[in-house]
């Protein structure tokens, strides 16, 4: 298995399939590469399709920082990653956990992304209404991180009834999360407050969300907004993580996005 080492001596795991134009797909919050399985099956016939494991999941080393330096530390990771593969430019794709990265990449690194897919994801969590208020009350109770998995995960394949592809990559996810460091990333990106410098953001960007949820969509028009070249689309019947609820129609949308862009 192929694995970057970066400065501090954590590995990296990384996968690359196909030939072409760069795509690298960052997944969610204590998940793994593995949440990518059909669009892999689905790009790497027209693109070349990276994937990885951040620090402190999946295959990869630990996440051992305090929480205001952990998405520095896996957006650094993400360029040490294509410095290795030789890659200078690359299309951006993040969903929920993963958007908030890509946020933080295209911030911090903007020479080394070419356009942005953000994906049932957020760019601010500070309280501007009741809706919001509640979801954050319960996004920062991590304590729930620390039931059984088994109890866990049969609550989240409840919640997952209507999809069932992603009802079993969701149960996976669950049973497989490394508990400190979810619990470590879920606290930094209850923190994020991206608005300012997504505005200075002027690269291409598509903004997707599952229509499941009406703040879920809220919070996806708030970042579209936030950045002066981009686009939403809301997808129907889908939920987060849509590239799995909706695969299908994930992939359709993504790869015109991305043709219209080279």
């Amino acid at each position: 298995m192929p694995y970057l080492k970066v400065k501090d001596g954590i590995d990296i795991f990384y996968e690359c399939y196909g030939e072409g134009e760069p795509l690298v797909f960052i997944h969610g919050l204590g998940a793994s590469s593995d949440m990518y399985k059909p669009q892999v099956e689905y790009f790497q016939e027209y693109f070349k399709v990276i994937l990885l494991d951040l620090r402190g999941n999946g295959k990869s080393g630990l996440l051992e920082c305090d929480v205001e330096s952990v998405l520095n530390k896996q957006a650094e990771d993400i360029k040490g990653l294509l410095k290795l593969l030789e890659i200078h430019l690359a299309t951006f794709i993040g969903v929920s956990y993963g958007g908030v990265l890509i946020q933080q990449v295209a911030i911090k690194f903007p020479e080394i992304v070419k356009s942005l897919i953000i994906v049932d994801s957020f760019c601010d969590t500070s309280i501007d209404s009741y809706q919001k208020l509640f979801a954050m009350v319960g996004a920062n109770q991590t304590w729930i991180l620390h039931t059984p998995k088994k109890w866990l995960a049969k609550l989240t394949k409840s919640s997952y009834k209507k999809w069932p592809e992603a009802c079993k990559e969701m149960e996976n996810i669950i049973l497989n999360m490394r508990i400190y460091e979810t619990k470590l990333q879920r606290k930094a990106i209850n923190r994020i407050r991206f608005n300012d410098k997504l505005s200075k953001v002027k690269l291409p960007a598509l903004c997707l969300v599952g229509d499941h949820t009406n703040l879920g969509k809220k919070m996806m028009e708030q970042v579209s907004g936030c950045i002066q070249n981009s686009e939403l689309k809301v997808i129907k019947n889908s939920f987060d993580p849509s590239n799995l609820c909706q695969p299908m129609v994930f992939n359709k949308i993504v790869h015109k996005f991305i043709s219209n862009s080279l």
